[in-house]
Order: C-alpha cells, then sequence, then structure tokens
C-alpha cells in the first residue's frame, strides 16, 4: 500500500492534517494582519510592535493605504506611541492616520491625524486588545510617512524605536522597548561596556548590548555618563555600530551579569573619581618636578604609572564609582 495513504488513514496522518490547517491558519492570520500597497517596516507581536510607512523615513509613496491589525492578548488594551508623523497636511480627506479600536466591520474610531503637531507627545490607549491602524495618502511632494510603535497597556512606560539617548536628561531612567526596532535606517555607534553615543537609538542599542530582544521588545535599564572622544564599531545580535566622535555624553545599560571594565580605561570615569593618599613628585636640580599621580593608574595608558610619595607608609587609591556595583576578576 501507498505509504501516502497509509499516513492519512493513521492517526499520525490526522497529526499532520491538524498541523497543515494550523499552518495555513497562522499564514491566513499573517496576511490578514497587514494589507495594502503602502506598508513598510512591521513587526506585529503579540505583546508589542513596531511599523512604518513604505519608504520611511525617506517618502512615501502617492496614493497608497496600509491597513494593520494589531492584537495583544485578551484581558489588556493597547498603547500606541507616534514616533513620527510627516505627511502632506493640505487634504486630511486623502492624507491622514485613523486609529480604530477592534477588527474590521464593527470597529470604532479613536483617533484621526492629518499631519501637523497635534500627534506629538500624544499616548493613544485602546478599548480592547484589538486596535487597526490605516495610514492613507494622496498625492503630495514629500514627507517620511509614518512610524509608530505599540505595547500592553501595562507598559506604560513604552518608548518608540526613534528614541535616543540624547532625548533623555536623567542620569540613570528605565524605559520598554517594543518589538521590532531593528531597522534598516537606525545607526548605533558605539559597544557595550564601554558605551553608545548619545545620538544612538536607545532601544537598537539595546538590541545589539543583548539585552533586549528585537522580536520580543523588553525593559532597558540606561546609565548615562560622560561621553568619550571615540566609539568603536561592532557587529552583534544582526545590529553593525559604528565609529563615532566625540559627544557631550554616551549611555550604556545596566545588567544582572558582568559585561566588562569599570570605565577606567575608556574615560568613562572622570579624574576627578581617582584619588590618592598621596602622590610621588621626582626631579633634577633646575628641572620640572615629574608628577606620579593618581590619573596614571588607568588601563593601557601611556605615561607614568601612580606612586605615592616616600614619606607615605600608609598609601592608597581609590575610585569613586558614583553608586554601588558588582566586581568580580
Amino acid at each position: 500500500m501507498d505509504a501516502s495513504l497509509m499516513v492519512g488513514r493513521g492517526t499520525g496522518g490526522a497529526a499532520v492534517f491538524i498541523l497543515i490547517v494550523f499552518i495555513l491558519l497562522l499564514g491566513a492570520r499573517s496576511s490578514r494582519a497587514q494589507k495594502g500597497d503602502g506598508c513598510g517596516h512591521t513587526v506585529l507581536g503579540v505583546g508589542s510592535g513596531s511599523l512604518a510607512s513604505l519608504g520611511y523615513p525617506l517618502s512615501y509613496p502617492s496614493n497608497s493605504v496600509c491597513e494593520w491589525e494589531i492584537s495583544v492578548n485578551t484581558g489588556h488594551t493597547i498603547l500606541v506611541r507616534i514616533a513620527d508623523l510627516d505627511i502632506d497636511t493640505n487634504n486630511c480627506q486623502v492624507s491622514y492616520l485613523r486609529l480604530y479600536n477592534g477588527h474590521g466591520p464593527g470597529r470604532t474610531e479613536i483617533v484621526k491625524f492629518c499631519g501637523g503637531k497635534e500627534w506629538r507627545d500624544a499616548v493613544i490607549q485602546s478599548e480592547g486588545h484589538q486596535v487597526t491602524v490605516q495610514f492613507m495618502s494622496g498625492p503630495h511632494n514629500n514627507g517620511r510617512g509614518l512610524f509608530l510603535s505599540y505595547t500592553k497597556s501595562q507598559h506604560t512606560d513604552l518608548i518608540t524605536c526613534l528614541e535616543k539617548g540624547e532625548h533623555f536628561s536623567e542620569a540613570e531612567f528605565s524605559k520598554f522597548c517594543p518589538a521590532g526596532c531593528l531597522t534598516d535606517f537606525g545607526e548605533v555607534s558605539g559597544t557595550i561596556p564601554h558605551g553608545y553615543r548619545d545620538s544612538s537609538p536607545l532601544c537598537l542599542a539595546g538590541v545589539h548590548a543583548g539585552v533586549v530582544s528585537n522580536t520580543l521588545g523588553g525593559q532597558i535599564s540606561v546609565v548615562s555618563s560622560k561621553g568619550i572622544p571615540h566609539y568603536e564599531s561592532s557587529l552583534a545580535n544582526n545590529v553593525t555600530s559604528v565609529p563615532g566622535n566625540l559627544s557631550p555624553s554616551l549611555f550604556t545599560f545596566k545588567t544582572s551579569g558582568c559585561y566588562g571594565t569599570l570605565g577606567l580605561e575608556s574615560g568613562v570615569i572622570s579624574d576627578s573619581q581617582i584619588t590618592a593618599s598621596s602622590e610621588w613628585e621626582w626631579g633634577g636640580h633646575g628641572k620640572e618636578p615629574s608628577v606620579w599621580s593618581p590619573t596614571g593608574a588607568r588601563l593601557k595608558t601611556p605615561g607614568r604609572p601612580w606612586a605615592a610619595a616616600n614619606s607615605d607608609i600608609k598609601e592608597w587609591i581609590q575610585v569613586d564609582l558614583k553608586k554601588e556595583k558588582k566586581i568580580s576578576g
């Protein structure tokens, strides 16, 4: 008897049939979640996600439309943050962004934006666990289009993929990154543990550092400090960071594990944070004395190391880390 017929008649055949149906249903659900000719970067997770119009951030196409159907777990509502909306404001009938409660014919409008600035800092919350996002464009000359992110309503500290380190003034803060921040237009400069240039998008840097997942999103704990003269490049987690020049500040991420040096080599720790019981000064007759200062204790730094004065019988050197840290060696 043909093997395929035996599989079809046995319990294994039933399992295969159910699996095929399940895969087809998943494919149908995925195709319905995004439709239209104006859809760009899209990651629709069950807990969070991000989406953009076609061509973002260069230009969106004229006379196009895209609809995304967002869903989170039943029992939750959805928070939406608009990262950018740059569209033609001359004709609100054909160029707009609409958000609806629910999917399909029974959906109800939450809000409509026609460009301008009214969307800035807006946090839109749904009534249920489903939202439809509709982006429509008419004839236009230019404009970046749309980029937004969403998550479950429990994550009130949601930021979008476009937020950068320089957008926050706090020395330490925690935010929720949505899924889908690994884009082809984001640019990160720096590495973990030395830090990322303040011009780097926080969530993309988090993916590079391995502290957050691009497919799931997640919480990041950020520490800001003084910038360094140069930022190195590296490839990690499908993100390539690029070299960068001096910046006013940098940021890195707090983790539960050991992930690098404290900053004595990179310059994250400033000279004023390194003190000692004394320093040795030496010089011949008529010569400027040489100072063996505490800053000479930095790692891999050319010049004189630190040395205590000859009279110092209880010499010590210390580094002020500014906060409690776990140190291993």
